[in-house]
């Protein structure tokens, strides 16, 4: 039997982005994918964007151009970052019940960070779904939306403050740049 290692994310983590690409590598690992709505979380812990802070800004320009280019990854900064992925994350979970999820994850992310999308808006979102065989009226079940909120409140009492966030058991670890904390973890379960 594999070691879970849950993965807490919202789309508009450009670091739940660079993470989501090296989940690959957690080699005798199952993933789960947790949305979670980062705002709310910030908001419960009382954590500010790091942009907020101007020299914490100018520097993650750097760092994430850093990143993505030792991922290999392609990546443009979102004018119209920060936005409200609600409905972003709710497809998402809409996905993960149909079965559909891989097909909706990955272009939610490359929406946001490769294509410089809004992931509040309902056409693309969609689009998006169409792709998938999906239709974007489920994101509006209450069961999703409680889902969504579950995922959050869940993170918060764990210890989360901010995206990404894994959990290998009990674990807790931060950020995209944790992997080898990961491994060690899955290695000794």
């Amino acid at each position: 039997m594999s070691m879970k290692v849950e993965f807490f994310y919202d789309y508009v983590s450009v670091y739940s982005y660079l993470a989501n690409s090296q989940l690959g590598n957690l080699t005798g690992a199952e993933i789960v994918y947790r949305p979670m709505f980062l705002g709310a979380v910030m908001e419960a812990t009382g954590n500010r964007p790091p942009g907020t802070v101007k020299a914490k800004g100018r520097y993650l320009q750097a760092d994430i151009r850093r990143w993505a280019e030792r991922y290999s990854l392609t990546f443009k900064m979102n004018p119209l970052f920060p936005q409200n992925t609600l409905k972003a994350s709710r497809l998402a979970l809409v996905a993960q019940k149909r079965g559909a999820f891989e097909a909706v994850h990955q272009a939610l992310f490359d929406a946001m960070w490769v294509y410089e999308k809004d992931l509040n808006d309902k056409e693309l979102l969609a689009e998006i779904a169409a792709k998938a065989a999906l239709s974007l009226e489920d994101i509006e079940d209450p069961e999703i939306k409680d889902e969504l909120k579950a995922n959050t409140n869940e993170a918060c009492e764990r210890g989360a403050f901010g995206a990404p966030t894994f959990f290998v058991g009990d674990q807790m670890f931060f950020g995209n740049d944790r992997f080898d904390f990961i491994k060690d973890a899955i290695r000794n379960a």
